[in-house]
C-alpha cells in the first residue's frame, strides 16, 4: 500500500516537473512561438483559397499553394506601396499639429472643468476633473510612443513569409500527424476537437480581416466626406483597434474626437455620431455576417477574455483570447452532446 503510494506521489511530481520544464521551454522559445502563431493565422487565411483553386480550378496542390503566397505578396506590396506614402505624410502632419490639438482640447477640457465647480460634485471627483486637462498630453504621448515601440518590435517578416509558404504547403499533413499521435480508438475525437478549432480560429481571422476593412474605409470615407483632416491615417486606426472587440473602438475615436476641438474640423458632436454610426453597422450587421458562429460569446466574457490575453501576450493575446474563449465554449458543448449521446445509448441498450 505504501508502495502505491509512493509510485502515485511520484507520478504527481514527475508531471509537475514536466510541466514546469515545458513552461520554462515555452518562455524561453517565446519569439519563435510567435513568429509561430502569426504565420498560422495567416495560413488560416489562405488556406481556403488554396483549397477552392485545388477544387474549381482543379491545378496541383503545389500550384495552387504558390498562386496563394503569391496573391497575399502582391496584396501586401499594393498596400505598402500605394498606403504607405499617403499614412507617412499624415502622421508626419499630424505629429507637427497635434500640439496645437492637444492645447484645444486642454482649453475645453479647462472650460468643462470650470463650469463643473459651480455644481456641488464630490470632492475627490472635482479633483479629477480638474487635473484632467493636464494628464491628458502626457497620457497621449505614452499611448504614441507605446504603439512606436509596437510597430518596431514587430516579428521579421521575412521568417514570416518563409513560415507561411511552408506551413501552408504542408497545413494538411501536418493536421493529419497531429490526429495520427492520438491513440486510434480517439482519433475520431482527435478530427471533431480540430474541427472545432478550425472553425473558431480561421472564421474569427478571416471574418474579422473582412469586418475590420470595411470598418475602416467605411470609418475613413466618412470623415473625408466631412472634411476631417488626415481622414485616410484615422480610417486605418479604426480598422487596426477594431480587431478589439468593444474596447478597440473606443480608443480608435479618441484621436479623432481630439482633433475635432480645432475649429478647422468637424464638430465633436458630428465625429462622435459618425463612429457611434460605423460601429452600430458593425454591431447590428457586420460582426453577426462575417463573424457568424465563430464568436457567440456574452459580452463579459469577451472583455474578460481580451484583458487576459493581453496580460499573457500582449496585442497577440488580445488577438487570440476571443477564439480562444470560443474554443473552449465550443469543447464545453461536444462534450456535453458527447455526454448526451452516450446517456442515450445506454437507456437505449437497457
Amino acid at each position: 500500500m505504501r508502495n502505491m503510494a509512493l509510485k502515485e506521489i511520484s507520478k504527481i511530481f514527475l508531471w509537475i516537473v514536466l510541466l514546469v520544464g515545458l513552461i520554462w521551454f515555452l518562455s524561453r522559445i517565446s519569439w519563435v512561438m510567435q513568429l509561430i502563431i502569426v504565420s498560422l493565422l495567416i495560413v488560416y487565411v489562405l488556406f481556403p483559397v488554396t483549397e477552392w483553386l485545388k477544387k474549381w480550378r482543379r491545378i496541383s496542390h503545389f500550384v495552387a499553394v504558390a498562386v496563394a503566397f503569391l496573391i497575399f505578396l502582391l496584396l501586401i506590396i499594393a498596400i505598402l506601396s500605394i498606403i504607405i506614402p499617403i499614412v507617412q505624410r499624415e502622421a508626419k502632419e499630424i505629429v507637427r499639429d497635434f500640439p496645437f490639438y492637444i492645447r484645444q482640447a486642454q482649453y475645453y477640457l479647462t472650460e468643462l472643468s470650470d463650469y463643473l465647480t459651480t455644481f456641488d460634485l464630490d470632492p475627490e471627483l472635482m479633483n479629477i476633473l480638474l487635473q484632467l486637462p493636464a494628464k491628458i498630453q502626457p497620457a497621449l504621448e505614452e499611448l504614441a510612443s507605446y504603439s512606436i515601440s509596437l510597430f518596431f518590435s514587430m516579428v521579421d517578416i521575412f521568417f514570416i513569409l518563409f513560415i507561411v509558404f511552408y506551413l501552408l504547403y504542408d497545413f494538411q499533413n501536418v493536421r493529419h500527424s497531429i490526429i495520427k499521435l492520438v491513440p486510434e480508438a480517439y482519433e475520431r475525437y482527435a478530427r471533431d476537437i480540430m474541427r472545432i478549432i478550425d472553425q473558431n480560429i480561421g472564421g474569427y481571422i478571416r471574418g474579422n480581416i473582412v469586418r475590420c476593412s470595411l470598418v475602416g474605409i467605411f470609418t475613413g470615407v466618412l470623415l473625408s466626406i466631412f472634411g476631417m483632416p488626415y481622414a485616410l491615417l484615422l480610417g486605418i486606426i479604426a480598422g487596426i483597434l477594431n480587431i478589439i472587440l468593444y474596447i478597440g473602438p473606443y480608443i480608435a475615436a479618441l484621436p479623432a474626437l481630439i482633433l475635432s476641438f480645432s475649429a478647422d474640423t468637424p464638430s465633436t458632436f458630428v465625429t462622435l455620431v459618425i463612429y457611434v454610426a460605423v460601429q452600430t453597422v458593425d454591431g447590428i450587421l457586420l460582426s453577426p455576417l462575417l463573424l457568424g458562429k465563430a464568436v457567440r460569446l456574452r459580452p463579459i466574457t469577451v472583455i474578460v477574455s481580451l484583458l487576459v490575453g493581453q496580460q499573457l501576450a500582449g496585442v497577440l493575446g488580445m488577438i487570440l483570447g476571443v477564439p480562444v474563449a470560443g474554443i473552449m465554449r465550443s469543447l464545453l458543448e461536444y462534450v456535453r452532446e458527447e455526454q448526451k449521446e452516450a446517456g442515450s445509448g445506454s437507456d437505449t441498450i437497457k
